[in-house]
């Protein structure tokens, strides 16, 4: 019996559902024929000529990324666009498409989790909990969990720097103050940051925020390291992929779950 993209596309919202994406955002089956037989998913953080390239390459017959190709509907769909190009060679590819974004980030197999993870938190917890719950599992945006032992926020910087590979990071505090308490938002951090109970953590670890929430925060007296949206997503699908490939629905048909090489931050740094 043939394992469609729509089978898939069932785990995806078993593991992240459609339900808790933010109201403004565009997540799910995208592109493509859900009775499509697929073998082999490429896992990416976005959609690029790249990893498009590279899929192709792969044999890849479904893409699953984090951010959105289609964000808002189109009046059009054209060569005059880069979507519009990304779109056309999706389909001359006979790739499907599949979004999981702001579902994912709300996870406990997402972004979120995964940074937490990725830094050494312990005793993880979501940062601000949903009340959607499916068989005992909690969702909510963000985590906050404890270092090992009190540190500075210059040496936390480093860390991060070091396990995320970071090019540059941002940050808004005393460099000696002390840590335990990590709060971590990847992508843009900027609207739970204003929600976020100053009592929460001792920092919050996030992938950007704009300059005016920089300096609410700064005279808030609230620390935030800003380590860069693809830094701090990246790792997400990374993770979510390994998630995928220890799941039974897929190791039952032997689809195989790839992750997309030819990624990288459309920011350069002098």
């Amino acid at each position: 019996m043939k394992f469609t993209a729509n089978d898939f596309n069932r785990i995806i919202e078993s593991l992240a559902p459609p339900t808790l994406a933010c109201s403004w955002d565009n997540v799910g089956f995208q592109i493509g024929s859900r009775k499509k037989a697929i073998q082999r998913v490429l896992c990416a953080l976005e959609v690029t000529p790249d990893v498009l390239k590279e899929a192709h390459a792969r044999r890849a017959h479904l893409l699953l990324v984090h951010h959105p190709l289609l964000f808002h509907p189109a009046s059009s769909i054209t060569d005059d666009t880069p979507v519009g190009r990304l779109v056309m060679e999706i389909i001359r590819l006979n790739l499907c498409l599949i979004v999981a974004h702001t579902n994912l980030d709300k996870s406990p197999h997402g972004t979120n989790r995964a940074l937490a993870e990725c830094l050494g938190l312990s005793e993880i917890e979501l940062l601000e909990s949903e009340s959607e719950q499916r068989e005992e599992i909690q969702y909510g945006m963000g985590c906050v969990g404890q270092l090992s032992r009190d540190t500075t926020l210059k040496a936390l910087v480093t860390l991060i720097k070091k396990r995320l590979h970071a090019k540059g990071i941002q940050l808004i505090g005393e460099e000696r103050k002390k840590v335990r308490s990590v709060a971590v938002v990847t992508g843009s951090g900027g609207e739970v940051l204003k929600r976020m109970n100053l009592q929460a953590a001792d920092v919050l670890v996030t992938g950007e925020i704009n300059y005016h929430a920089a300096v609410s925060a700064s005279l808030d007296k609230i620390a935030v390291i800003c380590a860069g949206h693809f830094d701090t997503e990246i790792i997400g699908m990374n993770y979510f992929a390994r998630v995928l490939k220890n799941h039974a629905a897929i190791q039952k048909p032997a689809l195989e779950i790839l992750v997309a090489k030819h990624q990288k931050s459309p920011y350069k740094y002098y």
